[in-house]
C-alpha cells in the first residue's frame, strides 16, 4: 500500500492493481490527468483507502488473489460515490457487463492504452474535490461535463417514460408525425431499442460493440474511443433512440436543428444532402461497412434505419 504526495486541491485516484507495471503506468496517467494518486496492492487494503480517502476516481483490476476485482467494486459501491474503473484483460461481452453489474462506471482492457485511458478520465480530475465531503453516498456521483438533460432522458428513455415535454434539443421520444415506408411498422425509445438488442447499462446504451455515454458525448466502439463531433453525436444519438423506426433525412435534418416544417427555412433537398453527407462521415468515423453495415443501413429514397438482427 503506498500513497503518493501531492497538492491537498487535487482529487484523489486510488489504484488497486497487483501487478507493478500497471500500477506505475496507471500511476502517471493519473499523475498527468492531474490527480493525487493512492495505491493498493489487493482488494482488502483498496476497499480500506476508499473508506478512509474517499476517491473521486478508482482503477480496479479484476483478476488479483484472494478478493477479486468484482468483489471489491460490489464493497466499495456500499458507501462510496467513486468512478469506478474496472482495468482487465478479460473483454467479452459477458465480462464488461460483469463489470458494470458490479457498480463500474467503465471498463478498460488490457493492454491500456495510455492516452485513451487519459482521456477519458481527464474530466474526473475538474470534478470539485469538495463535493465528496459535503453531500451523502447517494448524491456523491455527477459524472463531470455531463449534460443533465441528456441524462435525465436517458433514464426516462430506459423506464420506458415518454416525457410529455422535452426541450427539442435532447431529441423527444415522440417525434412529430411523418410518413412512414410501407415495411416501417417499428417502434422508437425504449421498447423499439430492446427490440433491436440494445441493452441499457447504467448511463450507457450498448449496440452489438457501439457503447455510447449520452450525458457525456462518449462512444465507444470495440473497446475504441471514437471522437465525433457534436452534430455526429446528435445524429448517432437519434438513430439509436429512433429504435426498430425508418428515419427520412429531412426528418433527422427537422430534429437536428430542433424545427419543424412550419418554422424550417430549408429545402428537402438541401436537408437531404446535408444530412447524407453528416451521415457518411458518421459511419466512416465508426469504421461501419457500407455492404454490411453493423449498425445504421442506408434505405431508398434518403432514409436510414438500425440494423436488424439476423
Amino acid at each position: 500500500m503506498s500513497i503518493a504526495p501531492a497538492p491537498s486541491t487535487a482529487p484523489v485516484a486510488l489504484v488497486i492493481e497487483d501487478d507493478e507495471d500497471t500500477t506505475d503506468l496507471l500511476d502517471l496517467v493519473l499523475s498527468q490527468a492531474g490527480f493525487s494518486v493512492i495505491t493498493a496492492v489487493n482488494g482488502a487494503e483498496g476497499t480500506e483507502l476508499a473508506r478512509v480517502h474517499q476517491p473521486a476516481l478508482t482503477t480496479i483490476d479484476v483478476s488479483m488473489p484472494g478478493m477479486d476485482g468484482l468483489e471489491t467494486t460490489r464493497r466499495i459501491r456500499e458507501f462510496s460515490g467513486t468512478y469506478i474503473v474496472i482495468i482487465s484483460t478479460r473483454s467479452a461481452e459477458h465480462d464488461i457487463l460483469a463489470g458494470f453489474d458490479a457498480g463500474a462506471d467503465d471498463y478498460v482492457p488490457k493492454p491500456i492504452r495510455p492516452r485513451e485511458l487519459q482521456a477519458r478520465l481527464a474530466a474526473v480530475a475538474r470534478r470539485p474535490v469538495t463535493t465528496f465531503a459535503a453531500q451523502p453516498v447517494a448524491a456523491m456521483w455527477a459524472a463531470a461535463d455531463e449534460d443533465a438533460e441528456r441524462s435525465a432522458y436517458h433514464r426516462q428513455v430506459v423506464a420506458g417514460v415518454r416525457p410529455a415535454v422535452v426541450p427539442l434539443e435532447v431529441l423527444p421520444a415522440q417525434p412529430e408525425p411523418e410518413e412512414r415506408d410501407a415495411d416501417d411498422v417499428g417502434e422508437d425509445g425504449r421498447d423499439g431499442m430492446l427490440q433491436l438488442g440494445m441493452r441499457f447499462v447504467g448511463s450507457w446504451i450498448e449496440f452489438y460493440g457501439l457503447r455510447i455515454n449520452p450525458a457525456r458525448s462518449l462512444v465507444v466502439v470495440d473497446d475504441r474511443l471514437v471522437d465525433l463531433n457534436p452534430r455526429q453525436f446528435d445524429l448517432l444519438q437519434l438513430m439509436l433512440y429512433s429504435g426498430t423506426r425508418t428515419r427520412s433525412a429531412r426528418y433527422l435534418a427537422l430534429r437536428l436543428r430542433g424545427e419543424t416544417e412550419e418554422t424550417t427555412h430549408t429545402q428537402a433537398y438541401q436537408d437531404r444532402d446535408w444530412v447524407e453527407s453528416l451521415m457518411e462521415n458518421l459511419l466512416n468515423r465508426l469504421g461501419e461497412r457500407h455492404l454490411t453495415p453493423r449498425w445504421i443501413e442506408a434505405r431508398p429514397g434518403s432514409k436510414f434505419r438500425l440494423v436488424r438482427p439476423e
